[in-house]
């Protein structure tokens, strides 16, 4: 079975790099160009840009889908095609209530990410009809906390029950998966510790290095320390003075094979809303120290603590925080035996396990099929409660060049 993954600017390296490499059994993926439509909210008095101003709607369409596609998989966003699709989604509240461009420029400006209450209401209710709709076979979300935060947020809002029990029907939970590296031979001493983060503020990184600086003092030339990514301002110089390897973002085999030379993984993030770096230094058998807590509320649906984890609560104070950080990935470094098993868990975890493959390759095909068998409906285009307001598009390429531009400004990612 043939299946347009897509829109590529929505594509995320590690997911769906991962369906890429790996898709379920008799799926072959295709990519094709594709348009970003926008349906203006009201009228201004200047010319619309989805990163200042409020869209009613928003959605895909793609262009030269070959003949053989039977079903379009499409990240985050409706899909404006003959064809049936599925949708899967880290959250889907961002696409629901603002759109991706335009939390991005409100970011960029320093603006609040929410337009006002009355342009959320209008975008929801065009919106959730999208997604409600029966050329829309499946909702994907990553976790049974974000499914379950779209639905009450829908009920919440007194969306029209009808609405919202066609989307519960038709919602579930796929966790997202990576090969699990083969097993190798790591070395006693040093015990090696990661730190990752493409982006610095919100993935922790003052916080890591600041663990960094106390694991030294407590264990000399027993630990090896790697910050991978942006290192804050100030910190650099006193990383460097306590032996700490500095490796910029890294390609992804080059990253990979860096795990698979580390014993630890160390993540203080502020929020995930999904987590694949966890879930990668699982499945090249690592012991993990992470985040718990307010912006990491699914992180026990994927990992069980003590067994696959060490948790530390991103309620806490910084102080305390990086006190706790220290002393768990200390006890990691002290105790081998626990080591060991949380790494062999975690091995279990992703290669049988509920982050496995195979389970997530099963439930897709299932999917897949399911959504093939609504069949083509050329007369499916449709845009209930949105207006009549003109459509604007956006190409690919600038939807590509918006997000690198405005993520590079922010430093950091976006939360609605």
């Amino acid at each position: 079975m043939k299946v347009l993954l897509g829109p590529a600017h929505e594509l995320h390296v590690g997911v769906h790099g991962s369906l890429l490499t790996v898709p379920p059994d008799e799926a072959v993926y295709v990519q094709c160009t594709y348009t970003l439509c926008f349906r203006p909210d009201r009228e201004a008095c200047r010319p619309f840009s989805p990163l200042h101003d409020p869209a009613v709607a928003e959605w895909v369409r793609f262009a030269d889908v070959p003949a053989d596609v039977e079903v379009v998989h499409s990240s985050r966003l409706p899909v404006q095609t003959p064809l049936p699709w599925v949708v899967d989604a880290d959250s889907l509240l961002t696409p629901l209530q603002v759109g991706r461009f335009f939390a991005l420029g409100a970011a960029a400006r320093g603006d609040p990410p929410i337009p006002g209450p009355g342009a959320v209401a209008r975008r929801e209710s065009a919106m959730a009809a999208r997604y409600a709709d029966g050329r829309c076979a499946r909702i994907l979300f990553r976790t049974e906390h974000a499914r379950r935060r779209f639905l009450d947020h829908l009920r919440d809002r007194g969306h029209p029950p009808e609405t919202v029990e066609r989307l519960t029907a038709k919602s579930e939970v796929v966790y997202p998966a990576v090969p699990a590296t083969p097993a190798v031979r790591r070395t006693a001493s040093p015990v090696s510790v990661l730190y990752m983060g493409r982006t610095a503020a919100d993935k922790g990184a003052s916080v890591a290095a600041e663990v960094f600086i106390r694991l030294r003092a407590r264990h000399q030339a027993g630990v090896r320390l790697v910050f991978l990514g942006p290192c804050p301002g100030g910190l650099t110089d006193r990383l460097t003075a306590i032996g700490t390897e500095l490796v910029p973002v890294l390609p992804r085999s080059p990253y990979l094979d860096l795990l698979g030379r580390t014993d630890i993984f160390l993540s203080p993030t502020t929020f995930e809303s999904f987590g694949m770096g966890l879930v990668e230094a699982a499945a090249a058998g690592l012991a993990i120290v992470c985040s718990a807590g307010p912006g990491m509320e699914h992180i026990g649906e994927l990992f069980t603590p003590g067994d696959n984890a060490l948790f530390v609560s991103n309620a806490d104070p910084v102080a305390q925080r990086v006190a706790g950080y220290t002393a768990a990935v200390s006890d990691l470094i002290d105790n081998e035996q626990l080591r060991r098993r949380l790494a062999m868990n975690n091995r279990a975890l992703t290669g049988h396990g509920k982050l496995s493959l195979r389970r997530r390759n099963d439930r897709l095909a299932a999917v897949y099929a399911q959504a093939a068998a609504l069949g083509s409906d050329p007369g499916c285009d449709h845009t209930p409660g949105e207006g009549d307001r003109p459509v604007i598009e956006w190409p690919e390429q600038i939807c590509h060049w918006s997000g690198q531009r405005c993520t590079a400004r922010i430093g950091g990612r976006i939360i609605v």
